[in-house]
């Protein structure tokens, strides 16, 4: 079961990841020449800028840990 969450989680964040990094591409790519330089960043710096920020935002599955078992009940239970 876990190693289906894991694939879920895996493909969404890669979808995500995606859609983020062409988000950031399209907006850099909208600028003129004069607004990237002023930001000091250049055309040829776009694509590896954008892929960046899409895996900084993305979490991998190897970040996720599985669910464990909810800790037993401390302190006095009575039992009938």
């Amino acid at each position: 079961m876990f190693a289906l969450q894991a694939l879920w989680v895996a493909l969404r964040g890669f979808f995500a990841g995606e859609v983020l990094r062409r988000r950031v591409s399209d907006e850099l790519a909208s600028l003129s020449d004069r607004e990237l330089s002023d930001m000091g960043v250049s055309r040829s710096d776009i694509r590896r800028l954008a892929r960046e920020a899409a895996a900084e935002a993305v979490v991998l599955p190897a970040e996720i840990e599985p669910a464990s078992r909810p800790a037993p009940l401390s302190g006095s239970v009575r039992t009938a």
